[in-house]
């Protein structure tokens, strides 16, 4: 028994895609882009990682590093890492600033003169 052969009608030629049947051969030589995206309004950076097909994107807050992931990450994931820098940030300015108190020698006690 064959298998009766299936007629598909021929893609329609646009230049801004790719076919549905096209076959694309990756080239694992040839130079990716390492120039930094805007996601949303965070600027991520791409780092290709070496020996591998994957590309590490980090995600940046100012010129601090906020996170890295290897997926290309979404508006959401980058305003989550944004935060929780922040949030340690805050929670480490505030722990020095009570450490720094405490350690303060306090003022001397002026004598009331009797008079």
């Amino acid at each position: 028994m064959h298998r009766p052969k299936l007629n598909a009608p021929q893609e329609p030629t646009r230049r801004d895609t790719i076919g549905l049947r096209s076959i694309v051969h990756y080239d694992p030589m040839a130079p990716r882009a390492t120039t930094p995206v805007m996601v949303g309004r965070y600027v991520v950076a791409r780092r290709p990682l070496a020996g591998s097909v994957h590309t590490l994107y980090i995600i940046l807050d100012g010129t601090a590093v906020a996170g890295t992931s290897i997926s290309y990450p979404n508006e959401d994931d980058c305003a989550t890492a944004i935060k929780k820098t922040r949030r340690k940030q805050a929670e480490s300015l505030a722990a020095k600033t009570i450490a720094k108190a405490k350690t303060r020698k306090p003022r001397a006690t002026r004598v009331k003169e009797a008079a």
